[in-house]
């Protein structure tokens, strides 16, 4: 790969997609140690009680929807850029409140989760919108596809080094030896990264959405289809956020050190496909990633359930990285599409579906969440964990058969709003007709 070519074909693309993508990149070196360092750190403070680790995602992601809501205020008297920075630094100042703690209890993890989950509302607002109004619907496939190579790069190197830092306070005895030391470290370079983040984001040149009217109760067919995609995108999320744990543990026995490998491996090829993904495809490829994508976690799904063992967890697990991330490059751009047109079409403010979509997705992560625990607890975890689990990759494949009619819908629509616009828009038609001429 020619890196200084590379770097040209970055640089030709608009100043604020490129701030924003920075922004990222820096961010992203922030995101997998607080999700690791709080994974762990809960687990490890509160006696690997599975139903305190279950109190912190469900907060958090009502945080988020709490936040999301707010935010289309805020952003009447905020420039969006610093309530984007304002998110990243609450985050890192999160992991403090979480140290401070004398004893995780459910108040307290509650607390901190729905305050990270205040962070991440005014984080995934913010950042949702800019990417939105950053790129267009041909440089999007770049966009996401460079943001999660970035991404994939951090979850690879953050862990391993914040993983060396923390053994190292037992190992060598820094700090005393005492691992909550070694936290408060960790904590404070994830704010120093949140603080460096803000301030580039802080130099582009970002315009807030209109301050009009951003809820509504009724919008076109067309949205209900995205909306029920990420509703059962919400279900898969909801349900792994303690089935990879509980396999794992079940399962995996003394065999870690080749999950270990599996996760890396496969981490590294996602290197490679995203950079792909960012280079090499198009629009028109974006279905054929979910496809492959929604397959892939089916196929993980299978296995898990058929073999019931480490190697069909192993099989799982494998699957699981490569689909979550190809789904995601595939479904973004095509909601952001949606979000054009459609805003275009009904004349409103293109925040008000992103808040739609992301209440959306949170009653898709907590029926996810309530599926598991309901299967758990009235019938078997194993029963959860091997069969309810592929269940939730069979609905989530439907999504393929919905996304083709949404990109149907999406060609008809803008062919609609171009004759429209020619139609109303005298000057266009002039412009068009010199243009042929020419």
């Amino acid at each position: 790969m020619n890196v200084l070519k590379e770097l040209k074909i970055f640089f030709s693309y608009p100043h604020s997609m490129r701030v924003l993508l920075t922004t990222n990149f820096i961010y992203a070196s922030v995101l997998p140690v607080i999700w690791a360092f709080v994974g762990v750190y809960i687990m490890r403070n509160s006696n690997n009680d599975v139903h305190l680790v279950m109190c912190f995602p469900m907060a958090n992601y009502t945080g988020i929807l709490i936040t999301f809501f707010l935010n289309g205020y805020l952003l009447r008297i905020i420039r969006v850029k610093y309530l984007y920075a304002l998110g990243m630094l609450i985050s890192g100042f999160s992991l403090f409140i979480m140290i401070s703690l004398k004893e995780l209890d459910i108040y307290g993890i509650t607390m901190t989760g729905g305050l990270l989950g205040v962070a991440m509302g005014l984080f995934w607002a913010n950042r949702d919108y800019l990417a939105l109004a950053s790129t267009t619907d041909e440089n999007r496939n770049y966009y996401y596809g460079l943001e999660n190579f970035f991404l994939t790069i951090c979850s690879i190197l953050a862990p391993i080094t914040v993983g060396w830092f923390i053994a190292g306070s037992q190992l060598y005895g820094w700090f005393g030896g005492d691992r909550n030391h070694a936290y408060f470290f960790v904590a404070i370079g994830a704010i120093i990264l949140a603080f460096l983040a803000s301030v580039i984001i802080c130099r582009g040149n970002f315009t807030n959405p209109e301050a009009t009217k951003f809820v509504y109760w009724k919008y076109d067919p067309l949205w209900y289809k995205v909306c029920f995609m990420e509703a059962l995108r919400g279900i898969g999320q909801g349900f792994m956020i303690t089935a990879p744990a509980m396999l794992t543990v079940k399962l995996i026995g003394g065999q870690e050190g080749a999950l270990g490998i599996i996760q890396t491996t496969g981490n590294i090829l996602l290197v490679l496909v995203f950079y792909s993904i960012a280079r090499l495809t198009r629009p028109e490829h974006r279905i054929w990633i979910l496809f492959v994508g929604l397959g892939l976690f089916v196929v993980g799904c299978t296995c898990n359930a058929i073999l019931f063992s480490a190697v069909g967890v192993l099989a799982f697990m494998a699957c699981q990285i490569i689909s979550s991330a190809l789904i995601e490059c595939s479904f973004s751009p095509v909601m952001m599409l949606v979000i054009d047109l459609l805003s275009k079409k009904e004349q409103r403010n293109k925040f008000a579906y992103l808040l739609n979509n992301e209440f959306a997705i949170y009653v898709g992560r907590l029926t996810g969440g309530l599926l598991f625990i309901g299967a758990a607890i009235y019938i078997s975890d194993v029963f959860a964990l091997r069969y309810v689990l592929l269940l939730v990759g069979v609905l989530q494949f439907c999504s393929y058969f919905l996304c083709k009619q949404v990109l149907a819908t999406c060609k008809v629509m803008d062919a609609e709003l171009t004759e429209y616009d020619l139609r109303t828009e005298p000057h266009a038609i002039a412009d068009l007709l010199s243009i042929e001429e020419r």
